[in-house]
């Protein structure tokens, strides 16, 4: 995997800072621990209209990014299109990564 971003989610989930899933993530909001959440560009709008949702209740950023379904699963092993990071430091460095690999 060439990607920093890519990269960096792989290591957040084998440190178990990471939430995936739309269940997962709205419960990770909801006990206050997720720092981030990224929505892939090919989720439906429903459900990006729900995360949003439960991300501004939760006062937690919500990040669309450009990788799709197949991206972000080869990333962390698991099918998904939301993740969120529950660890801030892990958060701005992903969020940091993201930035520099759109540049």
């Amino acid at each position: 995997m060439n990607n920093r971003f890519l990269s960096l989610l792989g290591i957040c989930r084998k440190a178990g800072k990471l939430s995936y899933g739309y269940d997962s993530v709205v419960e990770s909001v909801k006990a206050g621990k997720a720092a981030v959440i990224f929505i892939c560009e090919d989720a439906s709008e429903k459900t990006r209209k729900n995360i949003l949702f439960e991300a501004e209740r939760g006062h937690v950023p919500c990040v669309p990014v450009s990788y799709t379904l197949e991206d972000m699963s080869a990333a962390i092993g698991k099918k998904t299109k939301i993740i969120s990071i529950n660890d801030k430091g892990l958060a701005e460095k992903a969020q940091s990564a993201l930035e520099q690999s759109t540049i």
